[in-house]
């Protein structure tokens, strides 16, 4: 393991903190979109914020000097990142319509 430069102390810890707000941005727009409070070209928004959050982590993995093995890894976490959301959205949405489809629309 190689050792960290005192130089890229900044670097790291601004693209760790950028993993961190920019996947709650695209999250959050995410959601809001989803529930339909804000209009579905914000998604863009949330893709571009998701973009930003999967290059901040792959800026991080190479300051802190991982293996190319861990840098991959990192990498299918950003893509799960962006496809858990929508496979959340869709198991709700899909359990939602069965629901009204099997009880007719009516709540108990």
């Amino acid at each position: 393991m190689e050792y960290i430069d005192k130089e890229s102390f900044l670097g790291i810890f601004v693209s760790a903190a950028f993993v961190i707000l920019f996947g709650a941005i695209y999250v959050g727009i995410f959601t809001v979109v989803k529930m339909e409070k804000i209009k579905k070209r914000y998604m863009i928004a949330a893709y571009l914020a998701w973009g930003i959050q999967a290059y901040s982590m792959l800026t991080l993995g190479i300051l802190v000097k991982s293996e190319p093995f861990t840098q991959n890894v990192l990498l299918a976490a950003m893509l799960g990142y962006f496809l858990i959301p929508h496979f959340i959205y869709y198991l709700v949405h899909a359990t939602h319509e069965q629901y009204e489809h099997n009880t007719g629309g009516h709540h108990e």
